[in-house]
């Protein structure tokens, strides 16, 4: 029976746990938290059949170890276990940045065992195993990235890994990926965050907070992950986020200039075709996602283009109407604020 080792019992990891448990697969999964009571929860809730409370007993006689901590504290595990794990072991972990990491794993690892990075694009707001789910990675993209002089079993131990999970196998470059997560992943989190402070700081926060509601939780929940986690994210990723946040505060100005355009009929159409883009793309998308297709079947889906045919439905109905009316709205509040002329006798 093979022995998998899983160091980091939080969200992730416990959700890994409770999925290979839930896989029907014969195996021993093992597992090792710096805090104890998260170990004996994570037993209690049968993630794992055994809470070890030392690494050298958690990696003995392991096939696999799976790292599932903060990426900052990936680099001391990796380093406490290197003359720790058994030849032949494969290592793998979770963590959101891959560049590093496998940098790490390069310099600590002795060449008798195989890396092979990982990253599941699965998650929750909250953290902890009380949170851990077995359907969390559940036809979830899990990219993998070998390390240098992986071995091709190695490799392939960590793809039926991935699969017992429920999840999908997702080949990627370490430089691609860390680009790619810091734009549809760290991004998220910097934008959410920053969202909360800036209203947050606001004089007006005690009584704006009691009109705030779904749109603002929806657009802010990612604030609501482990802080340490979202810092560890930045500092070993933090090119390519700096790199994301300068698009985004130019697309930010950008949409500034057109709300501030809006005075007129045409800056109106132009937020309106911009809005219309928006929304199209992220429809193509939802239509992908929620699939689990690699590519979007465009006669599968009922989307107009994001061109003429948009601005014709969006903007040449309603769009120019809900304009007309607001200037005419407008009109009537000035008419009403002018003095009345009196009548002539």
């Amino acid at each position: 029976m093979d022995k998998i080792a899983i160091i980091g019992l939080g969200l992730i990891g416990g959700s890994i746990g409770l999925a290979l448990k839930a896989s029907g697969v014969d195996l021993e999964v093992v597992g090792f938290d710096v805090e104890v009571s998260a170990g004996k929860r994570a037993a209690k809730r049968g993630a794992v059949d055994r809470a070890i409370w030392g690494l050298p007993e958690t990696v003995e006689g392991a096939n696999m170890v799976i790292i599932a901590t903060p990426v900052m504290e990936v680099r001391e595990v990796i380093e406490a276990i290197s003359d720790l794990v058994p030849s032949g072991c494969v290592i793998t972990d979770t963590g959101s940045t891959k560049e590093s990491i496998l940098a790490w794993a390069e310099e600590y690892l002795p060449t008798k065992v195989s890396f092979v990075g990982g990253h599941p694009m699965a998650g929750k707001e909250v953290s902890g195993i009380n949170n851990a789910d077995a359907n969390l990675l559940h036809r979830a993209r899990y990219a993998i990235i070998p390390g240098k002089g992986a071995r091709p079993d190695a490799i392939d131990a960590v793809v039926r890994m991935v699969e017992l999970v429920g999840a999908k196998p997702f080949f990627v470059d370490a430089q691609e990926h860390d680009s790619y997560v810091a734009a549809v992943s760290h991004l998220p989190i910097v934008l959410s965050s920053a969202l909360v402070t800036s209203a947050a700081s606001s004089l007006s926060w005690r009584e704006m907070s009691k009109l705030a509601a779904t749109g603002f939780q929806d657009a802010t929940r990612l604030a609501s992950g482990d802080p340490v986690m979202s810092l560890d994210i930045c500092v070993t990723n933090r090119e390519p986020i700096l790199h994301w946040l300068d698009e985004v505060i130019r697309e930010l100005q950008n949409y500034r200039g057109m709300v501030e355009a809006t005075k007129d009929q045409a800056g109106a159409e132009k937020l309106g075709e911009a809005f219309a883009s928006s929304w199209a793309a992220r429809e193509k998308w939802l239509s992908m996602y929620e699939s689990g297709r690699d590519e979007l079947d465009e006669s599968s889906v009922k989307l107009p283009s994001v061109g003429d045919q948009v601005a014709d439905l969006i903007l040449g109905g309603r769009m120019r109407e809900r304009y007309q009316r607001v200037l005419a709205l407008q009109a009537q509040r000035l008419a009403d604020r002018l003095p009345k002329r009196p009548r002539a006798p």
